[in-house]
């Protein structure tokens, strides 16, 4: 009797302790997991839905999106299906499910299935990590995410939030990408001048109407001149008075203001 006692007190005691210990994965993958900056409360969440990342490579990444939530909330997510038509409406939708509409934070998504990559932010994240800025970290980023570098969505999930931090810090992150862009263009908008210049001082001079004038031999001989009378045409013009009016019109266009979110992407 005494032993069965100790058996179920023990039992008792193992089952408390499950209960009473923090729970750090969810859903029903054993990769998925989450956590909680304890400075500021803000979440972090990794939905690892793909497989995509071991283990150990989903905690080493928790440690990068950890000093994230000490701005706002961070969520990683890969998919290799979905039913929606962009991967930005998956991002959005997703983020919105867990933490809910216009709360600040930071998604970025692995799509496999639309074979993109895609941050997105909302809330107050918005102010930092703008339209711009997610565009470029995902210009930076993509490439691990490639067969080049051996689909590598673990660097790529990293380095997107080294670049994130740094940015939210209010440091600045490299644009390779946007430098290439702007020489590019200016090597051809100064090739188009050159063309236009080269066009205008290639035409041959057009002599005007004076110098045609003065330069050519006019000479007129009439002789015996007759006047006819051919026809006489009249046509009545009445005066009259009336008011005359005018037609205003006006266009407005607007832009897309990304609804309540800011976000970029790469096809990978």
């Amino acid at each position: 009797m005494r032993k069965f006692t100790l058996s179920a007190a023990a039992a008792l005691t193992s089952m408390l302790t499950i209960l009473t210990c923090p729970a750090y994965t969810y859903a029903s993958s054993d990769h998925d997991f989450e956590d909680k900056n304890t400075d500021t409360g803000y979440q972090l969440i990794i939905d690892d839905e793909a497989d995509f990342l071991t283990s150990d490579e989903e905690e080493s990444l928790s440690e990068v999106m950890y000093e994230t939530a000490g701005y706002c909330n961070a969520m990683v997510v890969t998919t290799t299906y979905h039913t929606f038509s962009s991967t930005e409406d998956f991002a959005v939708s997703t983020y919105e499910n867990y933490f809910g509409k216009n709360s600040s934070g930071i998604v970025f998504v692995i799509d496999r299935d639309l074979n993109e990559i895609y941050l997105a932010s909302e809330g107050d994240a918005r102010k930092k990590i703008t339209d711009s800025k997610c565009d470029v970290i995902c210009d930076n980023t993509y490439v691990y995410a490639t067969k080049d570098h051996g689909y590598d969505y673990y660097t790529c999930a990293v380095e997107t939030f080294d670049q994130i931090n740094t940015s939210l810090a209010g440091g600045r992150i490299a644009q390779p990408m946007k430098y290439v862009s702007n020489i590019f263009l200016a090597v051809a908008l100064g090739m188009f001048v050159c063309f236009i210049y080269t066009l205008f001082v290639s035409k041959s001079r057009r002599p005007s109407r004076r110098e045609l004038l003065s330069g050519s031999f006019t000479k007129v001989d009439v002789q015996n001149p007759n006047a006819q009378f051919m026809y006489q045409d009249k046509k009545y013009s009445p005066q009259s008075s009336g008011s005359s009016g005018g037609h205003s019109g006006g266009h407005s266009s607007g832009g897309h203001s990304g609804g309540g979110h800011s976000g970029g992407g790469h096809h990978i």
